[in-house]
C-alpha cells in the first residue's frame, strides 16, 4: 500500500456529483484525496454500501494509520496525518460558515 500512497494521497476520485453542493455544502470543497480513496476502496470491497460510512470508515482508518497503528510506514503515517487535518480543517471551515438553505 506505501508505494500507492503519494497517488493515493494526491490524485482525487470524486465520490459524489460532478456539480454537486460540494462537501459540507460548501461549493467546490472535497474530501481529501486520501480519505476518498480509502473511502473508494471500502465501497468497492463490499463492506458497506453507503457512502457515508464509507466515508466515517476511511476517517477512523485515517486516525489508526496516523497514530502508527497497523505497523504502516512512515510515508502512510504522514499522508494519513495531514488528510485528517485537512479534513478538520474543512470541517471548521463548514461549521464557520453560516448555513444558506
Amino acid at each position: 500500500m506505501s508505494a500507492e500512497t503519494p497517488v493515493l494521497a494526491s490524485v482525487h476520485h470524486p465520490l459524489g456529483k460532478p456539480g454537486g453542493p460540494g462537501l459540507f455544502h460548501m461549493k467546490g470543497a472535497k474530501l481529501p484525496a486520501y480519505i476518498e480513496n480509502v473511502a473508494r476502496g471500502i465501497l468497492k470491497s463490499g463492506r458497506v454500501t453507503d457512502k457515508g460510512q464509507a466515508i466515517q470508515m476511511a476517517i477512523g482508518v485515517m486516525k489508526n494509520w496516523a497514530s502508527g497503528q497497523g505497523n504502516v510506514k512512515p510515508e502512510v503515517r504522514a499522508a494519513a496525518t495531514a488528510a485528517l487535518a485537512e479534513w478538520e480543517r474543512l470541517k471548521a471551515q463548514a461549521n464557520a460558515t453560516p448555513n444558506k438553505k
